[in-house]
């Protein structure tokens, strides 16, 4: 998508080059600008008005390695929208700065990573196949809590869910062990940014690839 264009989720990407991509997406519900830039890292703005996914969305940029700002305004705090259209804007974001550097010099297309936080552990997989798919699976020991710091579950997973969409990539995360509900949840968004990273890494082997050997993400 080129710079100016709107894509089929309402998103408008500003800008995209290899180390930067700004994008907006404004419906009736929400309003939401995100900007993605690669560099020394920075202070992030970041302000969904939810206090628990904005300090996930932190996790998120600590592990890829990347400065996130993020802002959604909604005049109805439905929370679930929001969790899910602050990760759509941000999955085209990514996918806008991607689509650059699988042009310019190639990127890995795919990634896997666990991440950690005392006694809780989770495994993310993301894979850039042009189409979106999102599953989360909860081993028997990852305790179901329905709330994590007043957000309930679900809209964790609407966030993971709107990413896939908007950025038209296969997303798995494996709730595995946790007692703590910030603490499971925090070692999914580790170990989806470190899996982001990988992806996002350059590889002149796949350059003009996305995951697959079918050279386009359409």
């Amino acid at each position: 998508m080129k710079p100016g264009e709107k894509s089929d989720l309402g998103v408008k990407i500003v800008r995209a080059d290899v180390d930067c991509a700004e994008a907006l997406r404004k419906t009736r519900e929400t309003e939401v600008s995100c900007k993605v830039e690669a560099g020394p890292r920075r202070e992030w703005r970041i302000s969904t008005g939810i206090d628990f996914i904005d300090h996930m969305i932190e996790i998120l940029a600590f592990y890829s390695g990347l400065n996130i700002d993020l802002d959604v305004r909604s005049g109805r705090r439905l929370h679930h929208t929001v969790a899910e259209d602050a990760g759509i804007t941000l999955g085209k974001t990514l996918r806008a700065m991607a689509l650059q550097r699988i042009e310019a010099y190639g990127i890995m297309g795919f990634g896997f990573s666990q991440g950690v936080l005392d006694e809780a552990v989770s495994e993310a997989r993301i894979s850039f196949e042009g189409r979106a798919g999102c599953y989360v699976h909860r081993s028997p020991e990852a305790k179901c809590f329905d709330l994590v710091e007043g957000v309930e579950e679900s809209f964790l997973e609407a966030f993971f869910q709107g990413f896939s969409q908007g950025m038209g990539a296969t997303i798995q995360i494996e709730l595995r062990r946790g007692v703590d509900p910030h603490h499971l949840w925090e070692s999914a968004f580790r170990a989806f940014g470190n899996a982001l990273r990988m992806l996002l890494s350059k590889d002149e082997w796949r350059r003009g690839s996305i995951a697959g050997i079918k050279e386009t993400p359409e």
